[in-house]
Protein backbone atom coordinates (compact mmCIF):
# COMPACT_ATOMS: atom_id res chain seq x y z
CA UNK A 1 0.00 0.00 0.00
CA UNK A 2 1.42 3.53 -0.29
CA UNK A 3 2.70 4.40 3.59
CA UNK A 4 2.50 8.01 4.50
CA UNK A 5 5.17 9.36 2.54
CA UNK A 6 3.94 8.36 -0.94
CA UNK A 7 0.41 9.13 -0.35
CA UNK A 8 2.08 12.82 0.62
CA UNK A 9 4.00 12.98 -2.44
CA UNK A 10 0.76 11.63 -4.72
CA UNK A 11 -1.55 14.44 -2.43
CA UNK A 12 0.62 17.15 -3.70
CA UNK A 13 0.93 16.13 -7.03
CA UNK A 14 -3.15 15.64 -7.75
CA UNK A 15 -3.81 18.81 -6.25
CA UNK A 16 -1.35 20.50 -8.42
CA UNK A 17 -3.04 18.88 -11.64
CA UNK A 18 -6.53 18.16 -10.88
CA UNK A 19 -7.67 20.69 -8.25
CA UNK A 20 -10.16 23.71 -10.09
CA UNK A 21 -10.58 20.60 -13.14
CA UNK A 22 -13.65 19.67 -14.05
CA UNK A 23 -14.88 16.06 -14.50
CA UNK A 24 -15.70 15.10 -18.07
CA UNK A 25 -16.07 11.45 -18.38
CA UNK A 26 -16.13 8.52 -16.01
CA UNK A 27 -16.23 4.76 -16.07
CA UNK A 28 -15.99 1.73 -13.62
CA UNK A 29 -13.90 -1.28 -14.73
CA UNK A 30 -14.04 -3.22 -11.15
CA UNK A 31 -17.46 -2.34 -9.37
CA UNK A 32 -16.21 -4.36 -6.17
CA UNK A 33 -13.52 -1.94 -5.15
CA UNK A 34 -16.92 1.04 -5.07
CA UNK A 35 -18.94 1.45 -2.46
CA UNK A 36 -22.44 4.01 -2.43
CA UNK A 37 -23.91 5.33 0.82
CA UNK A 38 -25.92 7.78 -1.28
CA UNK A 39 -28.37 7.16 -4.66
CA UNK A 40 -26.32 6.69 -7.68
CA UNK A 41 -23.22 6.36 -8.93
CA UNK A 42 -19.67 8.10 -10.33
CA UNK A 43 -22.10 9.72 -13.03
CA UNK A 44 -23.02 11.53 -10.18
CA UNK A 45 -19.38 13.53 -10.68
CA UNK A 46 -19.59 14.51 -14.11
CA UNK A 47 -19.82 18.51 -14.60
CA UNK A 48 -18.46 19.00 -11.22
CA UNK A 49 -15.02 20.73 -9.94
CA UNK A 50 -12.69 19.38 -7.97
CA UNK A 51 -12.64 21.83 -4.85
CA UNK A 52 -9.97 20.34 -3.17
CA UNK A 53 -7.98 16.99 -2.48
CA UNK A 54 -6.80 16.12 1.44
CA UNK A 55 -5.47 13.04 3.54
CA UNK A 56 -7.40 11.91 5.99
CA UNK A 57 -6.10 8.58 7.81
CA UNK A 58 -4.88 6.27 4.91
CA UNK A 59 -7.66 7.74 2.74
CA UNK A 60 -7.01 10.11 -0.20
CA UNK A 61 -10.21 12.40 -0.52
CA UNK A 62 -11.40 14.15 -3.46
CA UNK A 63 -13.85 16.85 -2.93
CA UNK A 64 -16.53 17.76 -5.44
CA UNK A 65 -19.52 20.53 -4.67
CA UNK A 66 -21.86 18.08 -1.61
CA UNK A 67 -19.72 15.39 -2.48
CA UNK A 68 -16.46 13.35 -1.56
CA UNK A 69 -15.22 10.20 -3.41
CA UNK A 70 -12.78 8.79 0.19
CA UNK A 71 -9.95 6.51 -1.40
CA UNK A 72 -7.98 3.49 0.71
CA UNK A 73 -5.57 2.27 -1.51
CA UNK A 74 -5.32 -0.50 1.53
CA UNK A 75 -2.54 -3.50 0.20
CA UNK A 76 -2.16 -2.93 -3.71
CA UNK A 77 -3.95 0.37 -4.74
CA UNK A 78 -2.30 3.38 -6.38
CA UNK A 79 -3.08 6.12 -8.66
CA UNK A 80 -1.66 7.15 -12.17
CA UNK A 81 -2.45 10.40 -14.49
CA UNK A 82 -2.70 9.15 -17.83
CA UNK A 83 -3.81 10.56 -21.25
CA UNK A 84 -7.63 9.90 -22.08
CA UNK A 85 -7.80 6.83 -24.43
CA UNK A 86 -4.74 5.18 -23.66
CA UNK A 87 -5.00 1.43 -23.11
CA UNK A 88 -6.16 0.36 -19.60
CA UNK A 89 -4.49 -1.63 -17.30
CA UNK A 90 -5.41 -4.87 -16.37
CA UNK A 91 -5.60 -3.51 -12.98
CA UNK A 92 -8.04 -0.73 -13.43
CA UNK A 93 -10.99 -0.28 -11.17
CA UNK A 94 -12.16 3.14 -12.73
CA UNK A 95 -11.00 6.58 -13.43
CA UNK A 96 -12.26 9.91 -14.01
CA UNK A 97 -11.58 12.06 -16.82
CA UNK A 98 -10.64 15.63 -16.43
CA UNK A 99 -10.77 16.95 -19.95
CA UNK A 100 -6.88 16.00 -21.25
CA UNK A 101 -6.07 14.49 -17.98
CA UNK A 102 -7.33 11.12 -16.53
CA UNK A 103 -7.02 9.90 -13.34
CA UNK A 104 -6.96 6.49 -12.83
CA UNK A 105 -7.08 3.78 -9.51
CA UNK A 106 -5.06 1.05 -10.22
CA UNK A 107 -5.66 -2.31 -7.49
CA UNK A 108 -3.97 -5.61 -8.52
CA UNK A 109 -5.72 -7.39 -5.53
CA UNK A 110 -9.07 -5.19 -5.46
CA UNK A 111 -8.99 -5.13 -1.65
CA UNK A 112 -8.64 -0.94 -2.10
CA UNK A 113 -12.28 1.03 -1.49
CA UNK A 114 -13.29 4.14 -2.58
CA UNK A 115 -16.87 5.36 -0.86
CA UNK A 116 -18.77 7.94 -2.65
CA UNK A 117 -20.53 9.63 0.60
CA UNK A 118 -22.12 13.30 1.47
CA UNK A 119 -19.93 15.51 1.98
CA UNK A 120 -17.95 15.49 5.34
CA UNK A 121 -20.12 12.30 5.96
CA UNK A 122 -17.41 10.37 7.69
CA UNK A 123 -19.63 8.04 9.76
CA UNK A 124 -20.68 6.54 6.71
CA UNK A 125 -17.08 5.13 6.05
CA UNK A 126 -16.56 1.91 8.31
CA UNK A 127 -13.39 2.77 10.81
CA UNK A 128 -12.16 6.44 9.56
CA UNK A 129 -13.85 8.04 12.59
CA UNK A 130 -11.51 6.11 15.11
CA UNK A 131 -7.95 7.01 13.60
CA UNK A 132 -5.41 7.51 15.81
CA UNK A 133 -2.92 10.57 16.25
CA UNK A 134 -1.14 12.29 13.46
CA UNK A 135 2.28 11.37 13.37
CA UNK A 136 3.33 14.60 11.25
CA UNK A 137 0.85 16.65 13.52
CA UNK A 138 1.32 19.08 16.01
CA UNK A 139 -0.53 16.88 18.53
CA UNK A 140 1.91 14.14 18.22
CA UNK A 141 4.03 15.26 20.77
CA UNK A 142 6.09 13.32 22.84
CA UNK A 143 4.21 13.33 26.21
CA UNK A 144 1.45 12.36 24.19
CA UNK A 145 3.30 9.39 22.89
CA UNK A 146 4.54 8.57 26.47
CA UNK A 147 1.00 8.21 27.44
CA UNK A 148 -0.29 5.85 24.91
CA UNK A 149 2.85 3.79 24.96
CA UNK A 150 3.05 2.81 28.48
CA UNK A 151 -0.71 1.86 28.66
CA UNK A 152 0.14 -0.55 25.41
CA UNK A 153 0.41 -4.57 26.61
CA UNK A 154 1.28 -5.63 23.11
CA UNK A 155 4.98 -6.32 21.13
CA UNK A 156 6.17 -2.57 19.74
CA UNK A 157 5.50 -3.35 16.45
CA UNK A 158 2.18 -4.33 16.82
CA UNK A 159 1.52 -0.52 18.46
CA UNK A 160 3.41 1.16 15.36
CA UNK A 161 1.11 -0.32 13.07
CA UNK A 162 -2.45 0.10 15.10
CA UNK A 163 -4.16 2.79 13.00
CA UNK A 164 -6.19 3.13 16.36
CA UNK A 165 -3.42 5.07 17.99
CA UNK A 166 -1.11 6.69 15.24
CA UNK A 167 -1.65 7.73 12.17
CA UNK A 168 -0.53 6.41 10.45
CA UNK A 169 2.65 3.59 9.29
CA UNK A 170 3.14 0.90 7.50
CA UNK A 171 5.08 -2.63 7.33
CA UNK A 172 8.02 -0.56 5.49
CA UNK A 173 8.62 2.57 8.20
CA UNK A 174 7.62 0.41 10.79
CA UNK A 175 10.43 -1.32 10.20
CA UNK A 176 12.69 1.79 9.59
CA UNK A 177 11.19 3.72 12.81
CA UNK A 178 12.63 0.48 14.94
CA UNK A 179 16.18 0.26 12.99
CA UNK A 180 16.52 4.25 13.72
CA UNK A 181 15.34 3.70 17.54
CA UNK A 182 17.36 0.65 18.15
CA UNK A 183 14.47 -1.16 19.19
CA UNK A 184 13.51 -5.14 18.59
CA UNK A 185 10.17 -5.38 16.68
CA UNK A 186 8.99 -8.28 19.18
CA UNK A 187 9.98 -5.87 22.52
CA UNK A 188 6.87 -5.81 24.67
CA UNK A 189 6.25 -2.01 24.63
CA UNK A 190 5.71 -2.13 28.86
CA UNK A 191 9.73 -3.06 29.09
CA UNK A 192 10.26 0.17 27.14
CA UNK A 193 11.61 3.32 29.80
CA UNK A 194 11.03 6.61 29.46
CA UNK A 195 14.00 7.63 27.10
CA UNK A 196 13.12 4.19 24.89
CA UNK A 197 9.82 5.98 24.34
CA UNK A 198 11.20 9.36 23.53
CA UNK A 199 14.01 7.86 21.19
CA UNK A 200 11.12 6.03 19.62
CA UNK A 201 8.78 9.33 19.31
CA UNK A 202 11.87 11.04 17.56
CA UNK A 203 12.96 7.93 15.28
CA UNK A 204 8.78 7.98 13.85
CA UNK A 205 9.16 11.35 13.19
CA UNK A 206 12.31 11.61 11.81
CA UNK A 207 12.28 8.46 9.44
CA UNK A 208 8.62 10.14 8.03
CA UNK A 209 10.26 13.62 7.38
CA UNK A 210 13.05 12.28 5.71
CA UNK A 211 11.41 9.56 3.78
CA UNK A 212 8.37 12.34 2.75
CA UNK A 213 11.43 14.26 1.64
CA UNK A 214 13.49 11.90 0.06
CA UNK A 215 9.71 10.62 -1.95
CA UNK A 216 9.15 14.02 -3.29
CA UNK A 217 12.77 14.86 -4.39
CA UNK A 218 12.95 12.07 -6.33
CA UNK A 219 9.77 13.06 -8.48
CA UNK A 220 8.57 9.87 -9.88
CA UNK A 221 4.99 9.20 -11.53
CA UNK A 222 2.78 8.57 -8.54
CA UNK A 223 2.03 4.75 -9.17
CA UNK A 224 5.65 4.29 -8.19
CA UNK A 225 6.79 2.95 -4.79
CA UNK A 226 9.71 4.67 -3.80
CA UNK A 227 11.68 2.18 -1.71
CA UNK A 228 15.29 1.58 -2.63
CA UNK A 229 16.53 4.47 -0.06
CA UNK A 230 15.00 2.27 3.05
CA UNK A 231 17.55 1.25 5.33
CA UNK A 232 16.23 -2.60 6.70
CA UNK A 233 13.36 -3.37 4.94
CA UNK A 234 13.94 -6.35 2.21
CA UNK A 235 17.33 -5.47 2.52
CA UNK A 236 20.09 -8.35 3.21
CA UNK A 237 22.95 -5.97 5.24
CA UNK A 238 22.94 -3.90 8.08
CA UNK A 239 24.10 -0.71 6.59
CA UNK A 240 25.30 0.38 10.35
CA UNK A 241 27.17 -3.04 11.34
CA UNK A 242 27.45 -4.88 8.11
CA UNK A 243 25.29 -8.03 10.16
CA UNK A 244 22.80 -9.77 7.88
CA UNK A 245 19.12 -8.33 8.13
CA UNK A 246 17.11 -10.82 9.88
CA UNK A 247 13.13 -11.71 9.23
CA UNK A 248 10.71 -12.53 12.02
CA UNK A 249 7.16 -12.65 11.79
CA UNK A 250 5.12 -10.86 14.02
CA UNK A 251 1.65 -11.15 14.10
CA UNK A 252 1.43 -13.02 10.86
CA UNK A 253 3.40 -10.18 8.98
CA UNK A 254 6.99 -9.95 8.45
CA UNK A 255 9.37 -7.74 10.35
CA UNK A 256 12.97 -7.08 9.00
CA UNK A 257 15.99 -5.58 11.85
CA UNK A 258 19.20 -5.95 12.28
CA UNK A 259 20.00 -8.64 15.15
CA UNK A 260 22.87 -6.21 16.66
CA UNK A 261 21.41 -3.15 16.31
CA UNK A 262 18.35 -4.11 17.65
CA UNK A 263 19.12 -6.77 20.56
CA UNK A 264 16.56 -9.28 21.50
CA UNK A 265 14.96 -7.67 24.68
CA UNK A 266 13.01 -10.64 25.56
CA UNK A 267 13.58 -14.64 26.73
CA UNK A 268 13.06 -17.03 24.03
CA UNK A 269 13.84 -15.23 20.97
CA UNK A 270 16.58 -16.10 18.70
CA UNK A 271 19.59 -14.50 19.63
CA UNK A 272 21.33 -14.39 15.84
CA UNK A 273 24.27 -12.82 17.21
CA UNK A 274 25.52 -16.07 18.49
CA UNK A 275 24.44 -18.48 15.55
CA UNK A 276 27.51 -17.42 13.38
CA UNK A 277 25.09 -17.54 10.65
Amino acid sequence: MPELPDLLYVLSQLRERLVGRVVTAERVREPVVLRFTIRGNLSLLLGRPLREAFRKSHFLVFRFEGLDLAVNPMLAGRFRLSEPGTPDEGSLGFALGFGDVELRYLDDKKMGKAYLIASDDWKAIPGLQTGGIDILSTEFSRERFVSLLKHRRDQVRVFLLDKKALDSLGNAYADEVLFEAGIHPKTWCRSLGHDDALRLHAAIVRVLVEAADEVARRGEAIEVKVRDFLKVRLKQVCPRCGSKIRRAGVRGMDAYFCPRCQPATRAGLVDWTRTGK
